[in-house]
């Protein structure tokens, strides 16, 4: 599979997968609002998100597996690093994070983090020009859960995942942060950070993102049981030292992008790529709906990218340009 060249104006964006059908993948350019054929042979492989730099695919034909990062400039190639190829393509659903930068000596050991789906129990990862990936199960307890019928316990499991200075983070209850580390032989520790619970406890769409260091949790409040309705969106700094969420009024010429069916969230550079700054950009999975925020002042704007197009076999999904 060669490399592919993608002009730059077309990232970020949403692509509309059509599972190898008649109908052709569809890039929706956030930029500029138009959709364009894909002519990127990454995309008819089997994906699954990278928090933040890129993303990991596996070739179906040869079990080849690397992580891919879109290129930063037009008309320059994507980024393809080796790992260890999997036995089988990474289940729909599967979150995936890295830590560290292959590409870079200053970017130290980089570890490729990846969480089976909710049902499931299972961490996968692996080193960067490793020889193969390490399967652990892992218990993280029940919780109750309120259903129609009343409570019901089901297990916990990490659903949501990003990196941050060498650690992986996960969303563990209302009051905990998870933290995925290793250990110095290299295997994985699993442990909690104690947050506050605050006033967030609203019905909310939540995305972890890793912003200038420090990990960041967006927040889309919904009205009530209206899932198709949003009352506010906040970005919250995690901040460990005093085990609490502190709201930010800016991210500065930056745009987080999230949502679409998925946990992911990522953030690329804003006037760079021809997007609004401090901005959130939010796909629903509900009304199918492109909902732009700015942070600080709170105005909203909504696109229709599915307007136009056959339905997709699974929820559209993003591609961020990669970026430091």
């Amino acid at each position: 599979m060669a490399a592919a060249v993608i002009p730059a104006p077309t990232l970020p964006c949403l692509v509309f997968d059509y599972d190898g059908e008649q109908q052709r993948t569809t890039l929706f350019s956030i930029s500029d609002g138009a959709h364009r054929a894909c002519e990127i042979e990454e995309l008819r492989a089997e994906l699954a998100h990278v928090a933040r730099l890129g993303m990991l695919a596996s070739d179906p034909a040869t079990a080849a597996t690397f992580l891919w990062n879109p290129p930063r400039a037009p008309g320059t190639a994507a980024d393809r690093i080796a790992v260890p190829p999997l036995a089988q393509p990474p289940p729909l659903r599967s979150v995936c994070a890295r830590s560290g930068d292959p590409c870079t000596a200053a970017g130290g050991r980089c570890t490729v983090l990846l969480a089976e789906p909710p049902q499931s129990t299972i961490l996968w990862y692996c080193q960067a020009g490793g020889t193969a990936w390490t399967r652990h199960e892992y218990d993280l307890g029940s919780a109750s859960i309120r259903v129609p019928e009343g409570n019901a316990w089901c297990k916990r499991t990490v659903n949501r995942l990003a990196s941050c200075q060498d650690r992986f983070y996960y969303p563990h209850s209302s009051t905990q942060c998870g933290v995925i580390g290793f250990s110095p032989a290299g295997l994985p520790e699993l442990s909690t950070v104690p947050m506050k619970m605050g006033g967030l406890m609203a019905a909310a769409a939540t995305y972890i993102v890793e912003i200038g260091g420090d990990l960041h949790t967006v927040y889309v409040f919904r009205h009530g049981i209206d899932f198709t309705a949003v009352a506010d969106v906040g970005v919250y700094r995690m901040d460990f030292a005093r085990q609490d969420h502190v709201r930010v009024e800016s991210i500065g010429d930056r745009a987080i992008l999230a949502g679409s069916g998925s946990c992911f969230g990522g953030w690329c550079p804003a006037t760079e790529f021809g997007l609004l700054p401090n901005t959130v950009y939010w796909m629903s999975s509900v009304d199918d709906r492109l909902h732009v925020f700015d942070i600080e002042v709170g105005a909203e704007e909504v696109h229709e990218p599915c307007k136009g197009v056959a339905v997709p076999s699974r929820k559209p999904f993003w591609i961020i340009p990669a970026h430091p």
